[in-house]
């Protein structure tokens, strides 16, 4: 193979990661990255863009700025051919040897009945924009926060809204007018991870903000502004913030990965010669939980392939295998993080721990922003 071709659909964590590594490390290789968007957000910024802290455009890193040795195309991809090797866009084909998916979840806010006429989201920078002035106009009432259903990227989020809810109406004077709830089908706010769920608990507590486990909602009602909840009572809003379902990409769906792309644990190989998929795409079963959707896992994913395409091309070997560890923050409000370490595939549970909050991992937080930007768009 004189110049392999190697095809990254989506520009992400795992997608820019391994476009990262295979320019520096493989620069005769023909690398192209393939989204549909011109620019990328770390995830946690949109909270900095829902409560005015930062605009949208200031969130922004644009992929025309990527590193020299990557060739960015923003165009629609239409069909993914495992059997031809081709990727189908809107405006064009390209042919490859080696293939990484990673075109993430699909915000899928119309499978909720009446969640796209009378609620929020705050999982895309335009939900998250969109939802600024409102909060801004907000002066009392019942605010519900609802995870719509599971998987969901970045497990942790919901719970940094409401925290962070609680600051903004503090420092607005309206906290006691507000009532804010938070409502998870699951158990627990983390079931993975018992430590981090009892402390999430107890702040929740704290800021008197009720947590209202194993409510599924299923539907809004915009006549009587209230959540359909699955096997209880209806629950009423003033203004309802949700976490919308996440389906499989639909180019994924109709390709033969056929929705949430299965994998090989460790070396995150499909069951098609050279094709990959990396972060929130995949779906990696872990005992009675899987890795989370989260970009530390995108990243850390995307050196295993990128190294296992580095070796299969220059003949070296030096294996390395995807082991489920990731970092992630955990914005606690009052300027405290914490740092949430999971460990999905060293032992025969997931080991997930907390780390802090305190005011110190705010500066880690910074930094591992600035870090990734400077490397992906130095």
């Amino acid at each position: 193979m004189m110049t392999p071709k190697i095809v990254i659909l989506g520009a992400g964590f795992g997608g820019l990661e391994a476009a990262t590594l295979l320019r520096e490390r493989l620069p005769s290789a023909e690398v192209t990255v393939i989204d549909k968007t011109d620019h990328f957000i770390i995830g946690f910024s949109k909270f900095d863009v829902m409560f005015g802290r930062r605009t949208a455009e200031a969130v922004k890193s644009y992929y025309a700025d990527l590193a020299a040795g990557v060739h960015f195309v923003q165009d629609t991809i239409t069909q993914i051919n495992l059997e031809a090797k081709q990727v189908t866009t809107a405006t064009a084909s390209f042919a490859y040897d080696y293939l990484i998916v990673a075109l993430g979840a699909t915000l899928a806010p119309e499978a909720t009945p009446g969640f796209v006429e009378g609620g929020h989201e705050f999982y895309s920078l335009a939900g998250a924009e969109r939802l600024h002035p409102v909060l801004e106009a907000f002066t009392g009432g019942t605010i519900l926060v609802s995870i719509l259903g599971k998987p969901y990227k970045c497990p942790p989020a919901p719970y940094e809204a409401a925290f962070q809810l609680h600051d903004f109406f503090v420092q607005k004077g309206l906290r006691d007018a507000v009532t804010i709830k938070v409502l998870t089908p699951a158990p627990m706010p983390l079931p993975v991870a018992k430590g981090a769920s009892a402390e999430i608990e107890r702040r929740l507590a704290e800021r008197e903000i009720a947590l209202l486990t194993q409510h599924k909602v299923t539907a809004l009602d915009l006549a009587t502004q209230t959540a359909t909840v699955e096997g209880k009572e209806p629950v009423a809003y003033d203004l309802f913030l949700g976490v919308p379902l996440h389906v499989p990409p639909a180019v994924v769906r109709a390709s033969a990965l056929g929705g949430w792309v299965a994998v090989d644990p460790h070396t995150l190989k499909t069951s098609f010669d050279n094709v990959y998929a990396v972060g929130d795409v995949t779906k990696i079963p872990v005992g009675k939980f899987g890795v989370p959707k989260a970009g530390a896992f995108a990243e850390a994913g995307a050196r295993v392939v990128a190294n296992d395409i580095i070796n299969a091309v220059s003949g070296e070997a030096n294996p390395m295998h995807f082991d489920g560890t990731g970092t992630c923050f955990l914005e606690f409000g009052a300027g405290q993080v914490a740092k949430i370490n999971a460990n999905f595939l060293g032992g025969p549970e997931p080991n997930v721990t907390l780390d802090g909050p305190s005011d110190a991992f705010r500066s880690d937080k910074e930094q591992f922003e600035q870090e990734r930007i400077a490397r992906w768009f130095g």
